[in-house]
């Protein structure tokens, strides 16, 4: 177990160390109170400072922590980018610290229609880093250091595996809907001369015919056997104007909800507005765990809107220990430089906090153009952002979307594309 001195102890320093020298590779971290005791330590010994001690692994120091390096410096681009250069070498605590805290996002002000920062203003999609975990690069690169200094240190325990994810934003494309908004739908079906899906939605509704968005559970259920985690992520509003889920209450949609509950885990998605009124993420928790029959402990967000603090807080507050939001709307990638899990560290309280972040690499939507054609095209890319992951021994997690998964009309190649994804991004 490495022992470690930092300079400057503070709780953003600490979190940097333990998450980088310790979860990352697997290892538990100790913290050394002084020179003297970093000096008497047995086994491997790293030092964090302007002050080499002798006998101990100086890591690149670039003061951050103290307050002597606030604005982040950058170098390089794509794979070769780096934060908080050091000659040749890179203040990886600092660096990663940067990129975890989610920093950014509290000191950009852009936002677009939905109220997120724009891709386009982050520092690793501005230096072409994005595409790359380069976090988990580098906190490898100083672990085989570390290695060839002390060679008693294990291999890193990392393993590879693939989380698949779905979005269900809808669960039933006709059944479970209110009168008022069937109704609705059939006559804009009429002024649009869509006479199949006019006749469909009414065979569904008088119960003679499958929903056929229903369809994305057989998908998920056929994928069981090529990933290693399937979690469902479910909206229970539906009458806004970005929230179109089926009603929970129905006895339809609560049937198809158990069956997701016997083939994926169950997390909530909270709705549009839930990023700006908190107050409805407990009651949509209690609403899903009502009709599922499971109280849900991980959440996306709904269009990936959150906030700092505020977003993050209220899941903690109200017993959510996962979220997945971390990732792009409008490409794959890396939103936050990695592809290992995290804990949320709140800049404000400056506490490392019991919520893990998840973040994903890949969604259909993001890339697809709308169609199940789109994403059909756009898979090669989805594989190397897999190949990424792997080639670091992290997790890759891909989104879907229930209607992207049904194969039903514009989505009819998305079951193909995630077949195809599923199968090159085995472990």
């Amino acid at each position: 177990m490495p022992h470690v001195l930092l300079e400057t102890p503070s709780p953003r320093a600490r979190y940097a160390a333990r998450h980088v020298l310790g979860r990352m590779v697997g290892r538990s971290v100790t913290f050394a109170a002084s020179r003297e005791e970093l000096r008497s330590a047995d086994g491997p010994k790293l030092y964090y400072g302007p002050d080499p001690v002798e006998g101990a692994f100086p890591l690149a120091y670039s003061g951050y922590f103290d307050g002597k390096g606030e604005a982040p410096s950058a170098h390089g681009a794509g794979e070769a980018f780096t934060l908080f250069p050091m000659g040749n070498d890179l203040d990886v605590l600092a660096a990663a610290f940067h990129l975890l805290a989610l920093e950014e996002d509290r000191e950009i002000t852009a936002r677009d229609a939905h109220g997120r920062v724009p891709a386009d203003e982050l520092l690793l999609v501005r230096a072409k880093a994005h595409e790359f975990p380069v976090i988990d690069h580098w906190a490898l690169r100083l672990d085989e250091r570390l290695r060839t200094a002390f060679p008693q240190l294990p291999e890193p325990a990392r393993r590879y595996g693939h989380t698949l994810t779905v979005d269900v934003d809808n669960g039933l494309k006709y059944a479970a809907r209110s009168l008022h908004r069937a109704l609705g739908a059939f006559a804009k079906d009429i002024v649009g001369g869509r006479t199949a899906q006019l006749t469909e939605r009414w065979q569904v509704r008088a119960g003679r015919a499958r929903d056929p968005y229903a369809a994305f559970v057989d998908r998920i259920k056929d994928a069981q056997g090529d990933v290693d985690r399937t979690i469902a992520f479910v909206l229970v509003r539906g009458e806004g104007r970005f929230d179109h889920a089926a009603r929970t209450g129905h006895r339809a949609y609560t049937a198809l909800l158990r069956q997701i509950g016997k083939t994926a885990e169950i997390g909530l998605h909270p709705s549009y507005e839930s990023s700006r009124r908190e107050e409805l993420i407990p009651e949509e928790r209690d609403l899903l765990a009502a009709a599922s029959g499971h109280v849900p402990t991980m959440t996306r967000q709904h269009f990936l809107r959150w906030r700092l603090p505020d977003t993050f807080r209220t899941l903690i507050a109200n017993g959510f220990t996962e979220d997945h939001s971390i990732g792009f709307s409008d490409r794959s990638g890396f939103r936050a430089g990695t592809c290992t899990a995290f804990p949320w560290y709140d800049l404000e309280r400056e506490e490392e906090t019991a919520l893990t972040l998840h973040p994903f690499a890949v969604m259909d939507s993001a890339v697809a153009g709308g169609t199940g054609e789109g994403l059909r095209a756009a898979i090669g890319g989805m594989k190397r952002i897999s190949d990424q992951v792997r080639a670091v021994r992290g997790t890759f997690i891909s989104v879907w979307h229930d209607r992207f998964l049904s194969g039903h009309g514009e989505f009819l190649h998305g079951p193909e594309a995630m077949a195809q994804l599923t199968q090159h991004a085995k472990a």
